[in-house]
């Protein structure tokens, strides 16, 4: 996710000691945990990522279209710097947006380079969350503490789930271990 050569395996986190709960609570809404992978760079593990959704789904189009609230939680193995985070967000919202789109989400795309100002460099174990609140809008925050008002472009949050989801992923692998719970280890490219 995080450069543009290299490798990338999609694996179970809980084969690098992350533990994902089944079951979480957003917006008062529980939430069932679709799948887990872990993404590398070369061979450096970067993070591992997990997708909360209302009801469990294989298909990304059944995801990407659920309405209610939804979480990516990431929680990183290494340290890295945060700008990494939002440019691979913002390329990957870019990637997969008609250039109409991707225009109309640039304020929210500000929103969120300013959010991802105020963090402090990523440390092993911290956690990221972006969390799809219907009616507030994207929670960003960062092992539970907000990192400002939630970006109330409704537009935005499925924008960013198709970063990992959409026709243009950051890795097929990765993709396909957010959509299954039980992902196998496989190796991909990086895009």
């Amino acid at each position: 996710m995080l450069a543009s050569t290299g490798q990338a395996w999609s694996q179970s986190a809980e084969m690098f000691g992350v533990t994902y709960e089944p079951t979480i609570t957003v917006d008062s809404r529980p939430l069932h945990l679709n799948g887990t992978g872990v993404a590398f760079r070369a061979l450096a593990k970067l993070y591992t990522v997990g997708l909360y959704v209302p009801n469990k789904s294989q298909q990304a189009s059944t995801v990407l279209g659920m309405a209610g609230p939804k979480q990516l939680r990431f929680v990183m193995l290494q340290g890295m710097r945060v700008d990494e985070l939002g440019k691979a967000i913002t390329n990957g919202i870019e990637a997969n947006s008609s250039r109409e789109q991707f225009f109309r989400l640039i304020p929210a795309i500000r929103a969120m380079g300013e959010q991802f100002g105020r963090m402090p460099r990523l440390a092993p174990h911290d956690v990221v969350t972006l969390d799809d609140a219907p009616q507030r809008g994207t929670v960003i925050a960062v092992n539970g503490q907000a990192m400002g008002a939630p970006i109330k472009d409704p537009a935005f949050f499925p924008a960013v789930l198709r970063v990992w989801l959409g026709d243009k992923p950051n890795t097929m692998d990765l993709k396909n271990a957010l959509l299954d719970s039980k992902a196998q280890p496989v190796l991909s490219a990086l895009e």
